[in-house]
């Protein structure tokens, strides 16, 4: 049984984990556990998994909040442990978000081995709170060991990446977009709903861009900022863009710095410019994206430095140098984890095969 919501940083990695487990063993049965009014409710039963949905309240907020928390957590744990009695799982898997803590808790406490995975460089409250709880405990960066514990952390990186690193290249993708895959490009990508503040500095920067290049822009499905800048045959705006395949194909990338983003990135190769989301809890974008700049497999503009022309500048420059996209690539493939799933595979079945106390 798999916990996981609340966004796609969270869902996608352990879809991609599920992914894996099937195409190992086409008889291991999985289902899902989420919140039921949020996002994994709809994507994960559209994925053909079996999904438990339950409400329960954040953990974030004043005093009152983190009361009215603690009581719905409660809750959700006796509900989980009914459900774990009957349904009877070998092992269940965490991958953060407070949905996963009620699972979790109710498997440890049925001696039900357990696993969590965390995928920021900043681990969040709820695998903080589980590290001293759960069997086995995954991560992506080095600081994870430190916030979830030496003993019992491994760093095997994210599922997400062991997808990517097997995603054969298809221009015709491309192609659809009205990209020319002969001609280099570089796409734009804020995210599946797209980030009004970065699409309006885009905008402004497409005049400013060297016309050597094609620009491929996903504007994101919820985007409410209109581009002045219209489609032509140089520059492309489209809704939504195979994240992977761009990655794969495009000369140059400027995204986020989403933990599944960021794994992607180093499982092909992709030279980037990463912009990361100030909105997110413990600024752990930016956390994500220095791991990748120490390394100089990426460039980072933090959201608050940006500006048509300093956008445009680093874009222009870094198209104009083969060999620095080259370093960037080359560093960017050394940091790759390409073999996560098979890894948490092969630890989740020794868990199941010796129990909860078989660590």
């Amino acid at each position: 049984m798999i916990a996981t919501g609340g966004t796609g940083g969270h869902i996608y990695p352990a879809l991609a984990l599920a992914e894996v487990i099937k195409q190992n063993d086409p008889d291991c049965e999985i289902q899902f556990f989420g919140s039921s009014n949020r996002m994994e409710a709809t994507v994960i039963p559209a994925s053909g998994y079996r999904f438990t949905g339950m409400e329960m309240t954040g953990m974030n907020g004043g005093l009152s909040a983190k009361v009215k928390s603690a009581v719905s957590l409660l809750k959700a744990q006796r509900k989980c442990r009914q459900l774990l009695k009957m349904e009877q799982p070998d092992i269940c898997v965490g991958f953060g978000n407070y949905i996963s803590v009620p699972l979790i808790m109710a498997a440890h406490s049925l001696h039900i081995p357990t696993m969590i995975h965390e995928q920021n460089s900043t681990a969040g409250k709820a695998n903080k709170m589980l590290s001293k709880y759960a069997d086995a405990i995954v991560g992506c960066y080095d600081a994870n060991v430190e916030q979830l514990g030496k003993d019992k952390t491994r760093l095997y990186g994210n599922p997400e990446a062991s997808l990517a690193a097997g995603t054969k290249s298809n221009p015709d993708i491309l192609r659809g977009y009205g990209i020319d895959p002969e001609q280099p490009f570089v796409d734009f990508m804020m995210g599946s709903l797209g980030s009004s503040s970065v699409s309006k500095v885009i905008d402004e920067a497409c005049a400013l861009f060297d016309p050597s290049f094609q620009i491929l822009i996903a504007a994101g499905k919820d985007n409410d900022y209109t581009f002045a800048t219209k489609s032509d045959e140089r520059i492309h705006i489209v809704p939504y863009i195979d994240g992977v395949q761009c990655l794969k194909q495009a000369a140059l990338s400027v995204t986020r710095a989403g933990a599944t983003t960021m794994a992607e990135i180093a499982a092909v190769g992709a030279a980037s410019i990463l912009i990361p989301s100030p909105f997110v809890p413990n600024n752990h974008q930016v956390y994500n994206a220095l791991e990748l700049v120490r390394q100089n497999a990426a460039v980072m503009i933090e959201e608050k430095d940006l500006t048509p022309q300093s956008l445009a500048e680093t874009v222009n420059r870094l198209m104009n140098s083969v060999s620095e996209r080259g370093m960037m690539k080359q560093n960017a493939k050394t940091m790759g984890r390409t073999d996560a799933a098979d890894r948490m595979i092969d630890w989740m079945e020794e868990l199941s095969d010796h129990g909860s106390d078989g660590k």
